[in-house]
């Protein structure tokens, strides 16, 4: 009878253990718990000391797979985890909803000094105005593989935004893209016929040149570049602004030629370019 009892309390004492741990009936190879741990961590987006084996469910016979049940110990979410227990493969992973920690999205990384003067030198080319002019709003993702980052800017005075692209392993400016123009306000059209402008004017070279800049920009290969002096004249649109308009021709290495007016518009006061368009005639 002692020895009953005995038997007896020895049974209820295996029991016990085989409710707490679930797992024993079968171990579960520690390959197989490692790769359910890995990957119930990764799909949780937590460190792997965060997840906890709780129990194993019955194993396949003709191919060892058996599902484990993961334990997120911060939060409490569970995970299934179907695994090959035989090469610890993992099969699949059902995780519970909710409970998994707000991902956080980490900040952008700061742009480089280089590049972002790379940027506001040319974004300030392309309005031309002084670099002063020019602020950085934002920065978008970098490519990790390429390191090219769009770069978002303003200009302060008109509002006229810009899109550059950089890369910022080099610091060099592969593109920029401007908003339309806002047009500068006008108290009356050009009048007139206008009158002739002499070949060295400085102020009329100013505004070739970056005409001529924004020329090279916009098509490739450039070959030759000439403005046409006897088309060159000098419109009043002010008493703060006046116009120089003309005409001009490029060819490229392709032996395509190009026609095309343009017109500035200048400050009389300090002689600063302040706008540029051009249209390409043939």
């Amino acid at each position: 009878m002692k020895f009953k009892t005995v038997l007896g309390t020895s049974v209820m004492t295996l029991a016990a253990i085989a409710i707490a741990y679930p797992a024993m009936g079968q171990t579960v190879p520690t390959g197989s718990v490692n790769a359910c741990t890995q990957r119930v961590a990764e799909d949780m987006v937590v460190q792997t000391r965060d997840i906890e084996f709780v129990s194993a469910g019955p194993i396949e016979a003709t191919t060892g797979v058996r599902t484990l049940t993961m334990r997120n110990r911060t939060t409490g979410q569970t995970s299934l985890c179907k695994v090959n227990t035989i090469d610890s493969k993992v099969l699949s992973v059902t995780t519970s909803p909710g409970g998994r920690p707000p991902q956080v999205t980490p900040p952008a990384a700061p742009l480089p000094e280089a590049s972002k003067r790379a940027c506001l030198q040319r974004t300030a080319e392309e309005m031309v105005v002084q670099v002063r002019d020019i602020d950085v709003v934002n920065a978008g993702p970098i490519d990790a593989e390429s390191g090219v980052r769009t770069v978002f800017l303003r200009n302060r005075v008109t509002g006229q935004t810009a899109e550059c692209r950089v890369n910022t392993f080099t610091a060099t400016v592969i593109s920029v893209t401007t908003s339309p123009q806002p047009r500068p306000p006008q108290t009356s059209p050009p009048s007139g016929s206008g009158r002739p402008v002499p070949p060295n004017d400085p102020t009329a070279r100013r505004c070739q040149d970056v005409v001529a800049n924004k020329i090279r920009r916009s098509f490739s290969e450039v070959k030759s570049l000439n403005f046409l002096p006897e088309t060159t004249r000098r419109y009043f649109v002010s008493n703060a602004v006046e116009s120089i308009r003309g005409e001009g021709n490029f060819s490229q290495r392709t032996f395509m030629s190009h026609r095309f007016n343009y017109n500035c518009n200048v400050n009389i006061r300090n002689g600063q370019v302040t706008g540029t368009t051009y249209t390409i005639l043939r």
